[in-house]
């Protein structure tokens, strides 16, 4: 997994490449929450090059959502392959997490 972090307005970017799971999930949450520390308004984790995701992943999008929450920050997701999409539908998450198709969404 490689991540990646730029700003696009007033967004924190997240880029992440490569598959999400046990093994690495512990360095997305080290940058989930370097950026999700109330000093940036909007995080959004771009998804586009990953196309698998476990649950350790989820459970970190899910801690990263709720600290943003808890400093009134945003928190979404962009360009999710349709099979983690599946993955976040039958959880239910879809509905929890705000999701743009498009970079031109944000904006």
């Amino acid at each position: 997994m490689e991540i990646e972090l730029k700003d696009l307005g007033e967004h924190k970017v997240i880029e992440v490449s490569g598959e999400i799971d046990l093994y690495n999930v512990s360095e997305l949450k080290k940058v989930l929450f370097s950026v999700t520390d109330g000093s940036n308004p909007s995080v959004v984790v771009d998804m586009k090059n990953v196309n698998y995701m476990d649950s350790s992943g989820i459970g970190a999008l899910v801690a990263g959502q709720k600290k943003m929450k808890a400093h009134n920050g945003k928190f979404s997701l962009l360009n999710i392959h349709e099979d983690v999409l599946n993955i976040l539908k039958l959880a239910t998450l879809d509905k929890f997490f705000k999701i743009y198709e498009g970079d031109d969404e944000l904006i």
